[in-house]
């Protein structure tokens, strides 16, 4: 009879055991916590084969680890994709909304990566064993261990359970919420039925308050919770204390977010620059994709006094390697420009696409205008157009939105919509900010634009958004 996967992993090592165990045990149930196990066991096997081999790593950062391995030719390129890949899906984990996957997509990825990790195990068996890989078959995973994750929260008031079923629910919620603003959108309505999200948040953030004092994570996740008011009123003194404290206890996503505060000067922090770098590196060492993605807008928007490009190319590659669609868009803009070391337009606009593809606004946007002018790219209006439109989908951007309505109005689109045009124009001027030079160019060029619209009653509604030279009124047109 042959073993199972279980055995598998035990035999080549019994220190792995436990993180492919529990995520085994929970990608049916929490897709999130399983990826970041998975994630975890494709660091101890990066590590073990450097031991291995007599490899002293020059970074802690398993990108580079895997690439370093790679180079010596210690392992071949083949495996060295597959920890690649093992590392990107389980950065998806962390925070799943920032990826934007949807519940179903979590779950059919993290039960994909579960397998995925056996066979690595299997391949790497021979490296670190000295001998083949016993024959194994993997076994099924099914939905017990999410019962049992549920029992032990109610029956057996396990802290680590029931920072589990909140991040289990926070992550349904958060996107379910996305859905129904999307939705919102895409029926013109301007208040969002916020019901079903709002009541699995509520859940986390009961589960998460549950575990707070027991848990480094159930504290960071119950002070965000409080901050944003998952279960009624927000609560920011409190929430601050919370994260801070979990930031004192070294976690990595407390970190991030207070770096983040200290950066942008939000929540009552003070914009301090050096305070933010301290932060965010902290958490940048623990490989934390969106404080790397932050360290890269610290370096370059001259922070600390000065700009350091080569600084922020550096964090912004480490974070577009983690799979982070904004460090993604923030290496592909200086690659473009040639900030921070040499241009490399191919490299850019793969980096692009790779944003663009997990739906980062900025990068739609970008992609759809070289799309639509050939940049680099061979043009293609009607793809432009789908891409300007998804763009718009998932970030309603005032740029965008202006883009795409001018396209149509100048004909640049194979079959032209006016009316929507019309629609996306003024509502790039409501969006666009205060006298910026977007705003500017759109009351600059509406009048010209608007005149299309003149004289043909199908164009009529949409005409009453702007006044009678053109110009876009700034509330619903009167009746």
């Amino acid at each position: 009879m042959l073993m199972n996967d279980l055995e598998l992993v035990r035999q080549l090592d019994r220190r792995l055991l436990d993180d492919y165990q529990l995520a085994r045990n929970y990608c049916l149930d929490v897709p999130t916590y399983a990826l970041v196990h998975l994630r975890s066991v494709a660091h101890h096997l990066t590590s073990w084969l450097g031991e291995q081999f007599q490899i002293e790593f020059r970074s802690k950062n398993l990108y580079d680890r895997i690439e370093q391995l790679a180079k010596s030719r210690h392992i071949d390129m083949r495996l060295a994709r597959k920890l690649h890949k093992l590392r990107n899906d389980g950065n998806k984990g962390a925070h799943p909304e920032k990826y934007r996957l949807a519940p179903e997509q979590l779950v059919q990825l993290a039960a994909k990566c579960v397998k995925d990790a056996a066979r690595l195990c299997a391949e790497v068996f021979p490296l670190l064993r000295g001998q083949p890989a016993p024959d194994w078959q993997f076994e099924p995973v099914d939905a017990e261990a999410g019962r049992e994750l549920c029992y032990q929260a109610v029956m057996q008031d396990d802290a680590e359970a029931q920072y589990l079923v909140g991040l289990s629910l926070k992550s349904r919620g958060l996107l379910q919420r996305q859905r129904e603003h999307s939705f919102a959108l895409a029926n013109d309505s301007e208040a969002p039925d916020l019901q079903a999200s709002t009541a699995d948040l509520a859940q986390a953030a009961y589960w998460f308050a549950k575990a707070a004092e027991r848990h480094d994570g159930a504290r960071f996740e119950h002070g965000v919770s409080l901050l944003h008011g998952y279960s009624g009123t927000p609560d920011p003194d409190q929430a601050l204390l919370l994260i801070e404290a979990a930031a004192a206890a070294k976690n990595a996503d407390a970190l991030a977010l207070l770096g983040y505060f200290y950066l942008t000067g939000s929540h009552g922090y003070p914009p301090t620059p050096i305070q933010a770098e301290l932060y965010l590196s902290a958490a940048a060492e623990q490989e934390q994709p969106e404080a790397m993605a932050n360290l890269a807008v610290l370096y370059y928007q001259r922070e600390l006094g000065h700009c350091d490009w080569a600084q922020a190319r550096h964090w912004a590659e480490q974070g577009a390697r983690a799979g982070y669609p904004h460090a993604q868009y923030q290496l592909a803009v200086m690659l473009f420009a040639g900030e921070g070391g040499e241009a490399d337009p191919t490299a850019a606009l793969d980096w692009l696409q790779s944003a663009a593809e997990q739906h980062y606004p900025e990068a739609l946007a970008d992609l759809a205008q070289r799309v639509l002018d050939g940049d680099g790219i061979d043009a293609n209006p009607a793809n432009a157009d789908a891409l300007y439109r998804e763009a718009i989908r998932h970030g309603r951007l005032p740029r965008a939105l202006f883009e795409l309505a001018l396209a149509h109005f100048d004909g640049e689109i194979p079959q032209r919509d006016l009316v929507a045009a019309g629609h996306w124009l003024h509502e790039a001027y409501l969006r666009a900010p205060s006298g910026s030079e977007l705003a500017l160019a759109i009351w600059q060029l509406a009048p010209e634009l608007v005149s299309q619209l003149d004289g043909d009653p199908q164009f009529a509604p949409v005409r009453a958004l702007f006044d009678p030279q053109g110009y876009p009124r700034l509330g619903p047109a009167p009746e």
